[in-house]
């Protein structure tokens, strides 16, 4: 059994989360808007430590900077937050580099 996060429509700028059981205390987190064969489906491993906290090993960007969450629900939030400000980044120009001319 696994558990897709809804978003409307999933597309690779909006990523659907895909949540696989591994276990009673351990789950899978995959980007279910990338093909099976895609190694970068596999975001990250999160597992429920004796004092009910969950925490992540995170296996590509963008991640959040923390490792350590009290739900699924937080965990996912703040990936769809590293997502998203991963992606503004990317919308800005980069840095304009000065060019002058040979021999100057």
């Amino acid at each position: 059994m696994s558990i897709v996060t809804p978003t409307d429509p999933p597309s690779a700028a909006t990523p659907s989360w895909e949540i696989i059981p591994l276990g009673r205390t351990g789950w899978r987190i995959c980007d279910a808007t990338r093909g099976h064969s895609d190694a970068a489906r596999l975001v990250a491993y999160a597992e429920k430590s004796e004092l009910g906290a969950i925490e992540v090993l995170w296996l590509r960007s963008p991640c959040p900077h923390r490792s350590r969450y009290r739900d699924l629900d937080e965990l996912l939030a703040e990936l769809d937050a590293a997502v998203a400000a991963a992606a503004e980044d990317r919308s800005t120009r980069p840095f304009e580099i000065p060019h002058f001319p040979p021999g100057g």
